[in-house]
């Protein structure tokens, strides 16, 4: 962690080169990432040390701001993910002193010069053997990484022996990075700027009509494109690929991109078409497979994180060796606690004996209540039985019963009523139901009724003659099953079984 000072210091230099300080920051970290990570050697001494603590280091890297600097992600995949794993180390270097000598050793190794002009805090002399230490490393845009390296090797080493020039320079190539590199320019802004856009848009559509989807170049009959098609087909067929099968749609910000990469080749205002066909048919054909190439590259890099899923493992097994430690004390508690466990158990046993014993007493007691109940439910369940059967007896013996309310009106009963008759001869059915079209009447023999098919019934009458006993207990259950009061009539002359239905169904409604 930078000291109060060094804060102060860097603060003062990001105002004055008009960058923000976490901007700043994100960039040091990025480059060194980079610098550290660029070849095989580097990489092998890098997985070294991150295997050591992936978890740690994957956490460092991906809680940083600056986790997906465009620098990290500028090169190929490989460069880019042992350039997150150099900054995880690099950010834990911040907190750890252990850690901070092993980058300092990769540094050593890899760019003595300048760690050895750092120790010596030997700016003048890094500046002078500058142009050296670049032709060893041909390989890297060395100025500023070596600046920015030297920067953040003396604050490794000891910040206070820093002076403000190599500070100073360290935010003057940031300050470059940031605001002039093309890498980070607003592309979206340049392209509502710039005015020679249309021109190109124009030759484009004149010369290949209106581009919808892929096969309007890979198909194109101009014969620039044709060519260039032709190669990169024949290239990816070399390679057991095929163009169609890998040719993503691209938008019109695609294409759009595609024009301005052409025009900022040239400061000309005029164009010539055939340049402008060519690199439109390939650039496109590079967006194309771009487009795909970066979706691949973000697939890897979303769905493959192995640093994570063995991380988390790692610190599983960690805690399972603190776990272990703690076994001893453990056991000591668990024998204790076995002890009193014992104890309980035995006042446990008693206290249950004792329970058991009342518990029992009562069932019995219980038990003895029940047998009485049972008694008592026979009884109720005879009773009722004698009482159905007494209902039944009532069927035979009622055919000398003639009606003493002769002023009862039988149509009032009904009205609004569904009133059901089970038995008598067809005739006297046939009758009543040509005086009363309301009452409905079934058979008294019919033992396969569907009552259903009536709908709800207010009251039920039976017929005491012309009736089976089976249609007789069917009706019964069905009344008992809704709760429908019911009735006995017996009388075959229709004028007084009018009457009789009328009394029986005053009497009965009545007592509901």
């Amino acid at each position: 962690m930078a000291s109060i000072k060094m804060k102060q210091v860097m603060e003062f230099f990001s105002e004055n080169h008009d960058i923000d300080l976490n901007d700043a920051e994100e960039y040091f970290m990025a480059i060194i990432s980079v610098g550290l990570s660029l070849n095989k050697e580097m990489r092998k001494d890098i997985a070294s040390i991150y295997n050591q603590n992936k978890l740690m280091f994957f956490e460092n890297a991906k809680n940083f701001s600056g986790y997906n600097h465009v620098l990290l992600s500028n090169g190929d995949l490989e460069q880019e993910i042992y350039a997150k794993k150099t900054l995880g180390i690099l950010l834990s270097a911040e907190q750890s002193e252990l850690i901070k000598v092993k980058v300092l050793r990769l540094i050593k190794k890899y760019y003595k010069d300048v760690y050895i002009h750092a120790q010596n805090n030997n700016y003048d002399g890094f500046r002078k053997n500058l142009p050296a230490i670049e032709d060893t490393n041909k390989n890297l845009k060395l100025t500023e990484t070596l600046i920015v390296l030297y920067f953040y090797t003396m604050k490794q080493m000891n910040e206070n022996l820093l002076n403000l020039q190599v500070v100073e320079n360290a935010f003057n190539v940031a300050s470059l990075f940031i605001n002039i590199n093309p890498i980070n320019t607003d592309i979206e802004s340049e392209l509502k700027r710039e005015n020679r856009l249309a021109k190109v848009k124009q030759i484009v559509k004149n010369e290949l009509g209106v581009i919808k989807n892929s096969s309007d170049i890979l198909y194109s009959k101009n014969k620039e494109i044709k060519n260039i098609v032709s190669c990169l087909r024949n290239l990816l067929l070399i390679h057991k690929l095929d163009v169609d099968s890998i040719s993503p749609k691209l938008n019109q910000n695609d294409l759009d991109k595609v024009m301005l990469a052409f025009i900022k080749t040239t400061r000309k205002s005029e164009f010539d078409k055939t340049q402008v066909v060519q690199s439109f048919g390939a650039g496109y054909i590079v967006k194309m497979l771009l487009n795909e190439y970066l979706r691949a590259r973000e697939l890897y890099l979303t769905y493959s994180d192995e640093d994570a899923l063995y991380s988390e493992l790692k610190a599983l097994k960690e805690k399972l060796d603190i776990a272990s430690s703690e076994k001893d004390t453990v056991e000591i508690q668990a024998q204790k606690l076995k002890s009193e466990i014992e104890n309980y158990e035995f006042k446990l046993k008693n206290a249950l004996s004792e329970q058991s014993r009342f518990y029992e007493a009562q069932i019995n007691e219980l038990n003895k209540k029940i047998d009485k109940l049972k008694i008592n439910l026979n009884t109720e369940m005879k009773n009722r039985q004698e009482l159905f059967q007494l209902r039944e007896f009532f069927i035979d013996l009622k055919n000398d019963y003639l009606p003493t309310e002769t002023s009862l009106d039988l149509s009032k009963f009904i009205t609004n009523k569904k009133l059901l008759i089970i038995g008598g001869t067809p005739s006297w059915r046939k009758r009543l139901k040509a005086k009363f079209p309301t009452i409905l009447t079934i058979d008294g023999f019919n033992d396969k009724i569907e009552f259903r098919s009536f709908g709800e019934i207010d009251f039920v009458l039976f017929y005491s003659k012309y009736m089976s006993h089976k249609t007789y207990y069917k009706t019964v259950d069905f009344i008992r099953a809704n709760d429908i009061p019911a009735g006995y009539i017996g009388k075959t002359n229709i004028d007084l079984v009018e009457l009789e239905i009328a009394e029986e169904l005053n009497k009965r409604l009545a007592a509901h």
